[in-house]
């Protein structure tokens, strides 16, 4: 799921955990209030059968956290990253960048900044790249990690979250529509594989919305 500050620095240890009922595939953002530092659990029902499978959300925590950001990313999005696009989002925002974890195997992980707006008075949020293995997809976990960084961006006093996704994502899509997301723009051959560009954007006070 691909796309292209106010800076925290991240803690390690709050937990929370929820029971998501099995099929459900939505975290609400009232949902995610506590996930507001470091490393947060919340048990995902498994595909498979009834028994929860914990997944983990983890803060950047430095240098050694990329190798493992950038295989998530380098293998599910359709753009590759340089080594400095990674550092420009991770040293300039690194409590915006979230892994999952199930157990000890990193699962997903979601890169964000924040940009000052036109009045250079209000800032906006932007999630730059979102990755899920194949593997654990339709189990919350996209939708969780997204979760998270709107709300430490809503914290940070930005007034709205921006992205692009492919068109033909149709999953990234209907994710970033239920958690309130609208479409902005339709962009033609964006990608560098001519695939053509939503962008979306979620406005948290829905004055701002309708103004545009």
């Amino acid at each position: 799921i691909g796309s292209r500050g106010t800076k925290r620095a991240p803690g390690r240890t709050q937990y929370i955990e929820m029971t998501i009922q099995q099929n459900m595939e939505e975290i609400s953002i009232e949902g995610v209030k506590a996930y507001d530092g470091g490393r947060d659990s919340i048990a995902l029902p498994s595909r498979d059968d009834n028994t929860p499978t914990k997944t983990t959300f983890v803060d950047y925590a430095g240098e050694q956290d990329i190798p493992t950001l950038m295989s998530l990313v380098d293998r599910d999005l359709s753009e590759p990253y340089s080594i400095f696009t990674y550092r420009y989002f991770l040293h300039n925002w690194p409590s915006l960048c979230v892994f999952a974890y199930i157990g000890s195997e990193p699962v997903g992980v979601v890169v964000c900044k924040i940009d000052d707006e036109p009045d250079g008075i209000t800032t906006k949020g932007y999630i730059g790249m979102l990755a899920v293995d194949k593997t654990r997809r339709r189990a919350g976990i996209g939708t969780g990690l997204v979760s998270v960084v709107i709300r430490r961006m809503r914290n940070c006093g930005c007034r709205s979250v921006g992205l692009e996704t492919e068109v033909s994502n149709v999953g990234a899509t209907r994710l970033y529509e239920r958690l309130g997301f609208v479409r902005e723009e339709f962009m033609v051959k964006y990608y560098l594989n001519w695939g053509d560009a939503y962008r979306l954007r979620l406005w948290f006070d829905k004055e701002d919305e309708k103004k545009r």
